[in-house]
């Protein structure tokens, strides 16, 4: 049923329920007025269901169901020539014991007829309608609130995922930045099939056969869309007075697939914003946990939408907000921050599809679509920043002297100080991301370069990925796209996960060997398993930034080899069969690589250990269940004390 907001003092009811407009004015003392709703034949008459309970404001609402059928407490549907006593017949106990032969009547004068014979015949008179005035002014007081349910403020203590903001009032739209998609990628396993015993027995296929591929990827289209904007209001005012950027990024999901993801996000990131700044307060502001886990933030978010229809002032939300905001800035928080859900209901009242087109260069909205809104941290990902030093300083836009000549860029920086930037910067901020969601019991399950936002403490958030970029506390590393992400518990009962890791020899949570086993061996392993995924496809990142970033090519135009993911996986699973030792070899054969080859073999090989931790943590994680030896998973927070992160530089 459609739900309508009205600010009224009068309850609404339908007509047929009342005896008389006596009795239930009687019934109801507190209530100054009652509306009557009139049925006609032939048609179901609409009811409404009302309760009363403090909002903590002092401002009560009331919800009106125009539906004309089932409502909360039940419904009566009467027609012209239905009496009385037969709908309280029909309606059983949902009507009061109202007195049918009640009448209304001054001395002297006749009795007017009583509301059900006037109800049977049909005949209303407008005197009997009370006035009612919208534009009346009313208190406050008067107004029935119904509360909202109450939500699980465990898994989302800012209540992001259930805050609604207004369009126009609280966020408007600044330009139309773009729009992403996915891949889906696929690897292969080929078998030699027996052929008495029908025994299958995994086999490699020639890596340089084309028709026998080891992955394969396929990409979705274009699956979300991308705008800037900024908050309004009060809360960009406040924003601003601390010190705070108002800049927002908007992703409008729209078709089957992208709510999938939206849901997933929400999800994700409600989850992992409660467990970091539970992980924050819990050594701080302990009063300000306590209210959050009271569910004071979510009851105040939830409301937002519906306070800003009335005007209702939100300053105890803004603040909320102001606080989130603040602190994620001041501890560098790693992931982006869902601030909550763009409602677009006023431009669905009053659209014009050629104002929107005019204003953005794009197509309207869809309807369904959902729209989440996020903290802005610039679209320079790691993609944009695997590109080789030289070849980013040469594509810099001319800068012109003071007499109008152009200028030629600065040299680049040692390669110490930007292998140091790299390593202490960007890598170990990626692993400490990885890290906090793996704390919080969330793997990613789709990381990529594009994931990894690389952002900057300062206004220009492309800073943190110029070819000049060196000071490690300046930067930000930021992981986004959680529309693939799940929980640990989520994630181990899928049977694709089960399939994947049996071919490294661990039994599936479903299958018949951990319904026979008498201990949790299985459950465990399957978790790690879930999170050496994510470990492994970081390993690739690192490969990507390590050898594309500080390669150094002889000329701009020099040939460079391949650094895309999907060589890289060709390289070193199907042609050095996963050997760290000839993968090595293989890069030390490329002259731009050697810096890079230098930086990885200091600390006896420090940085080919942590690649070989990441890309091989599968493989170490089945040989270990397989051999019935002690688990040592080496999880993404105890890399994070690697001795290549303390590498003289």
């Amino acid at each position: 049923p459609t739900m309508k907001r009205l600010r009224r003092s009068a309850v609404a009811v339908s007509y047929a329920c009342c005896a008389s407009t006596e009795a239930f004015q009687s019934h109801f003392a507190s209530h100054s007025r009652a509306s009557l709703a009139r049925s006609s034949s032939g048609r179901k008459t609409g009811s409404s269901s009302v309760g009363s309970s403090p909002d903590g404001d002092g401002d009560e609402e009331v919800f009106y169901d125009d539906f004309g059928g089932q409502s909360v407490g039940g419904s009566l549907f009467a027609d012209d020539s239905a009496s009385l006593e037969q709908l309280k017949a029909a309606a059983g106990d949902l009507l009061p014991d109202f007195d049918t032969d009640r009448v209304s009547a001054e001395p002297g004068e006749s009795a007017r007829p009583t509301e059900s014979q006037i109800l049977a015949s049909g005949d209303l008179d407008d005197e009997l309608l009370p006035d009612f005035d919208d534009n009346e002014e009313r208190n406050s007081d008067e107004f029935i609130s119904i509360p909202l349910p109450k939500p699980d403020a465990s898994e989302d203590l800012t209540g992001c995922s259930l805050r609604e903001f207004s369009f126009g009032p609280d966020v408007m739209l600044s330009d139309y930045a773009g729009s992403m998609g996915f891949d889906e990628v696929t690897d292969w396993q080929y078998y030699s099939v027996d052929g008495y015993s029908g025994e299958k027995t995994p086999t490699n296929p020639n890596p340089f056969d084309p028709s026998q591929p080891v992955r394969t990827r396929e990409k979705s289209g274009s699956v979300v869309r991308l705008f800037r904007g900024e908050l309004g209001g009060r809360l960009a005012a406040k924003m601003r007075s601390r010190g705070l950027d108002s800049r927002v990024w908007i992703k409008e999901y729209t078709g089957e697939v992208a709510l999938r993801l939206a849901r997933s996000e929400k999800k994700g990131l409600g989850r992992l914003q409660s467990s970091w700044l539970q992980r924050c307060l819990e050594g701080g502001n302990r009063d300000l946990l306590r209210r959050m886990e009271d569910g004071e933030w979510v009851d105040l978010a939830q409301r937002r939408y519906v306070d800003g229809l009335t005007n209702t002032l939100t300053n105890k939300d803004d603040e909320n907000l102001l606080s989130l905001l603040e602190m994620l800035s001041s501890r560098k928080a790693q992931f982006a921050a869902l601030l909550g859900e763009l409602n677009l209901n006023d431009y669905w009242d009053d659209q014009n599809p050629n104002e929107w087109y005019k204003a953005l260069g794009t197509k309207p909205p869809q309807p369904g679509s959902v729209w989440l809104v996020f903290d802005y941290q610039g679209i320079s990902t790691a993609a944009t920043y695997c590109v080789p030093a030289v070849i980013q300083r040469s594509k810099l836009p001319p800068k012109r002297g003071p007499f109008g000549g152009v200028v030629e860029a600065p040299r680049l920086p040692p390669f110490n100080e930007r292998s140091r930037y790299m390593v202490q910067g960007v890598l170990r901020g990626m692993l400490s991301a990885v890290a906090s969601a793996h704390e919080a019991g969330i793997v990613h399950r789709s990381l990529g370069r594009n994931s990894f936002i690389l952002s900057s403490v300062g206004q220009d958030k492309r800073e943190a990925t110029s070819p000049y970029a060196v000071v490690i506390p300046r930067l930000r590393v930021i992981l986004s796209d959680w529309g693939f992400s799940a929980t640990l518990q989520e994630a181990v009962q899928e049977k694709e996960l089960g399939v994947r890791s049996k071919l490294f020899g661990i039994p599936a949570v479903d299958s018949y060997e951990n319904q026979r086993s008498n201990d949790d061996r299985i459950d465990v392993a399957a978790g790690q398993f879930a999170m050496a995924e994510d470990l492994n496809a970081l390993g690739f990142v690192y490969l990507g930034l390590l050898f594309a970033t500080l390669a150094n090519p002889a000329t701009l135009s020099a040939p460079m080899p391949p650094t895309d993911d999907d060589s890289w996986q060709r390289l070193f699973s199907d042609i050095f069969n996963k050997d760290m030792g000839a993968f090595r070899d293989y890069c030390t054969n490329e002259d731009v690589w050697d810096e890079v080859v230098d930086l990885l073999d200091r600390e006896e090989g420090a940085g080919w250990n942590l690649l070989g931790e990441l890309l091989l943590a599968r493989e170490r994680l089945g040989e270990a269940f397989t051999e019935d030896e002690e688990m040592q998973f080496g999880s993404a927070k105890d890399l994070l004390e690697h001795p290549f992160f303390k590498v003289k530089i």
